[in-house]
């Protein structure tokens, strides 16, 4: 079986590319929405050089593996991919995350969702270290659960209730 060089040479420096994109992406998030950019031009650049490869008959689709290599150098997996990830029923959605400082402690309120306005639960925690005025921020990471947590079905329905102000 003959499989076309160029186009599993076009393939895989098309795929690390764009998960280098991916990588820097979550690696720095303060850069993300430049991505918004970056990942459409290089798209469209991408396409434009596989249709100077097909014209100049560097690249042809003969068999099986030609066309699944043709199809691992588009935005498809990648995108399909970004999909399954986002909304597999299985994942949490993080909505939002609070942090105020109270009675000398600093207080984290996180909020996961099924989809948006579909709550899944609502966790709250506590700072182990205290704050105060000048140092507003704890020195360490350490958190504890705290308050009420409610677990809620689809439906919008409690599910479960987990009281942790009696742990501390």
């Amino acid at each position: 079986m003959k499989v076309n060089k160029t186009l599993i040479i076009f393939c895989v420096t098309y795929n690390l590319i764009t998960l280098n994109y991916v990588w820097n992406v979550q690696h720095d998030p303060s850069d993300s929405l430049g991505y918004i950019y970056i990942f459409p031009i290089f798209w469209l650049m991408a396409g434009i050089a596989l249709i100077v490869l097909f014209r100049l008959k560097k690249a042809a689709l003969q068999t099986r593996w030609d066309k699944w290599l043709l199809f691992f150098s588009t935005p498809l997996p990648l995108l399909m991919s970004f999909f399954i990830v986002a909304y597999w029923p299985a994942n949490r959605l993080l909505t939002s995350t609070y942090e105020y400082n109270k009675d000398g402690h600093r207080h984290r309120e996180i909020r996961y969702d099924y989809s948006i306005g579909h709550r899944q639960r609502v966790e709250y925690y506590i700072s182990r270290d205290t704050v105060t005025d000048s140092t507003p921020f704890p020195p360490t990471e350490a958190w504890l659960k705290d308050s009420e947590w409610l677990y809620y079905k689809k439906d919008g329905s409690v599910e479960k209730k987990e009281d942790y102000r009696k742990r501390q």
